[in-house]
């Protein structure tokens, strides 16, 4: 038993300097996030003391703590010409592709945030209990020193004033604290009962606080589904509109960075009398289309864009001229810079988007606002004394100059005198205040921010019929590019596969007239041949007919059908979903060979264990979603197979959604508009 108390008491100790190094790291994690080079090596630093901090909670508290497994970052694609490919970009080592797959892969953990949560408030919060054994204990040792200095001063140990070499040294008579409070102190024997009764109580509360500790380690360590917190909605509740604090911030950012081209336009206006616009709105045209989709990731809105295509160049007419408009020029480049202006200063999209520039100062400032609020709020003045501890206190030791706690607030009252009279502590609460109506103000505002951006940037009606026509031109150039190629591999498949086996068929059944009277054992030979030639034909017929529009689509519609399918497949499919009535055979058909291309995807490229198809009608809309947890990295500009699934699904204005960062999961998500059949 002794034993087991003196354990936990040390093992009390080894946490608070684990906590203690643990906000050092998440100090430094920050730092070099900023520095980006050595922001992996803290990243890895940082998840390994996590993870040691994970071990001891459940080895030590007895608490198991859950872990989010993650795939790690995928190894970079070598190509057949000795290149890597990381996104777009081709390197000649795969070094630095590894490194960005990593710092993608990390960037995108779900369990980052937590980790460092747990680093940096378990030393000045959650941590604190494992303070509270070796505290008692050290208190009871010095009290207990106090009332042996009292006893032996009492029984004359200590040496007289005559002269006598005291034996340990003169006990103070009073213990003076911070704030001039001098508490009267016992005797000595009980000052030396009272050290040791905190001395035991100090070991004896050790097994208790490393329990605590795990919990707290447990708590925000956890995978988020798992906690209350979580599964009573408050969580979703809070992070959208804490997303919609920092989206709209972000959002700010990009609206100032237009506002920075559209300064560049007028001064190239003003400054070249508009010989250079076309050149410099090339440059500035990107961020307008930037701040476009990230107003629909971050914000789900959807702002097309509405220009006019840059024209074809001009070609020479009979007598070797260049037409632009009405006007001739025998110079090519001059007609092609012509053209350019026409380009620009006749596309009402481009006029458009420096009124919008123009006035995205006043918006930046309001969508700034709630990311402002929460920022003095929470980590200023509810944060003070977190981030406090990790600058003030090793200054207060140096230098002996003790800082408040209350800093921010100090310096407030620097600013503003009559803010002294008011409690610092009090500051946290107004702290609180400030953050809470941050988010409550966030979503209200990033909607505004999206009704006057569409309002400025969506297309015209004029514009949208132009898209439109555009549009429908090229999914019916697709649709027709596609049934060919769908012709085409029907005509190989009868040529090379049933027509040849009929062929055969054919050519047994002439063998047989032969040798059916001279010679019955090889006519019947050739008749079993013929059967099983006729059988293979058959097969193959059923197979090609099945790959054109399966009977199980067309008898038991679109839900059974893909359950038909994920019998066979060879990963486990899991299908949800019902739907009220059936689908037009074409949609039905489109839809059904989308999952078999997202089925067949995770099975062979993806190395999912498991797949889950979810199919819902909202009643003008078709949504399937096809989710997996393989590796991920699926990209349709990659392959062929998403990319025919996304030209199939535009013949009926569908849309595939790609969602597969490195190392998983996968989701994709199919729409096409369409109604019910009874």
């Amino acid at each position: 038993m002794p034993r087991r108390y003196g354990l936990a008491f040390v093992r009390n100790l080894a946490l608070t300097g684990l906590g203690l190094l643990g906000l050092l790291m998440s100090v430094l994690l920050v730092v070099a996030a900023t520095l980006v080079l050595p922001y992996l090596p803290a990243a890895r630093g940082a998840k390994r003391l996590t993870e040691l901090g994970r071990r001891l909670a459940e080895r030590w508290g007895g608490i198991p703590v859950p872990v989010q497994h993650r795939p790690g970052p995928p190894a970079p694609r070598r190509r057949a010409d000795g290149w890597y490919v990381y996104e777009n970009e081709l390197y000649r080592s795969p070094r630095l592709p590894a490194y960005l797959a990593e710092l993608s892969w990390r960037g995108a953990d779900p369990a980052l945030l937590r980790e460092w949560l747990w680093l940096h408030l378990t030393p000045v919060a959650g941590g604190l209990g494992t303070l509270l054994p070796p505290v008692l204990a050290g208190a009871g040792a010095l009290l207990g020193l106090l009332g042996v200095l009292d006893v032996l001063d009492v029984l004359g140990l200590t040496g007289p004033t005559g002269g006598a070499v005291p034996v340990v040294g003169t006990p103070p008579a009073s213990l003076t604290l911070p704030g001039g409070w001098t508490p009267a102190l016992p005797g000595g024997w009980a000052l030396v009962g009272l050290g040791l009764l905190l001395v035991v109580l100090g070991f004896a509360v050790a097994p208790l606080t490393l329990r605590l500790h795990a919990r707290w380690t447990r708590l925000l360590l956890q995978p988020p589904e798992r906690s209350w917190w979580h599964r009573s909605g408050l969580a979703g509740w809070t992070s959208r509109r804490w997303d919609a604090a920092w989206h709209g911030a972000g959002l700010a950012g990009l609206g100032f960075a237009a506002f920075g081209g559209f300064l560049l336009n007028l001064a190239t206006l003003l400054v070249s009398w508009g010989g250079l616009t076309p050149q410099v709105s090339r440059l500035t045209r990107p961020l307008v289309s930037r701040y476009r989709r990230y107003a629909h990731r971050w914000a789900g809105t959807a702002i097309p864009e509405p220009y006019r295509p840059y024209p074809e160049p001009p070609r020479p007419d009979e007598d070797g001229r260049y037409r632009v408009g009405r006007s001739l020029y025998a110079d090519r480049g001059t007609a092609v810079r012509v053209q350019s202006y026409e380009w620009v200063f006749t596309d009402p999209a481009f006029w458009r988007d420096q009124l919008w520039s123009a006035g995205n100062p006043l918006l930046g400032v309001l969508n700034l606002l709630p990311a402002a609020l929460i920022s003095v709020g929470l980590f200023g003045l509810v944060g003070q004394p977190l981030w406090w501890a990790p600058w003030a206190v090793p200054l207060g030791i140096v230098t002996g100059w003790w800082v408040s706690p209350w800093y921010v607030w100090y310096g407030a009252t620097l600013l503003w005198p009559g803010l002294a009279a008011v409690p610092g502590w009090t500051s946290a609460l107004l702290g609180l205040v400030l953050a809470g109506l941050g988010v409550l103000l966030a979503p209200a505002l990033l909607r505004l921010r999206m009704r006057a951006d569409r309002t400025l940037l969506a297309p015209t009606r004029a514009a949208e019929l132009v898209l439109r026509v555009r549009q429908l031109t090229e999914t019916r150039a697709d649709a027709v590019d596609s049934q060919a190629a769908e012709l085409r591999r029907i005509e190989r498949d009868l040529h090379d596969g049933a027509q040849a086996r009929l062929i055969a068929v054919g050519l047994s059944l002439a063998g047989v007239e032969r040798l059916i009277e001279e010679d019955p054992a090889a006519a019947q030979a050739l008749v079993a041949q013929a059967r099983a030639a006729s059988a293979t034909a058959l097969t193959e017929l059923r197979d090609l007919v099945r790959g054109i529009h399966p009977p199980v689509l067309a008898e038991r519609g679109l839900p059974d059908a893909i359950r038909a399918v994920a019998l066979d497949s060879p990963v486990p499919v899991r299908v949800t979903g019902e739907l009220p009535g059936r689908l037009e055979p074409p949609v039905e058909s489109a839809a059904y060979f989308s999952v078999l291309e997202a089925l067949a995807n995770a099975s062979r490229h993806g190395g999912a264990s498991r797949v889950e198809v979810d199919i819902t009608h909202t009643g003008t809309v078709l949504r399937i979603t096809v989710a997996d947890d393989g590796r991920g990295g699926a990209d349709p500009a990659r392959g062929s197979g998403l990319a025919g699934v996304r030209r199939r699904l535009g013949a009926f204005d569908g849309t595939l959604t790609v969602h597969s960062p490195a190392g998983g999961p996968t989701l994709l998500t199919v729409r096409i508009p369409c109604p019910l059949s009874g």
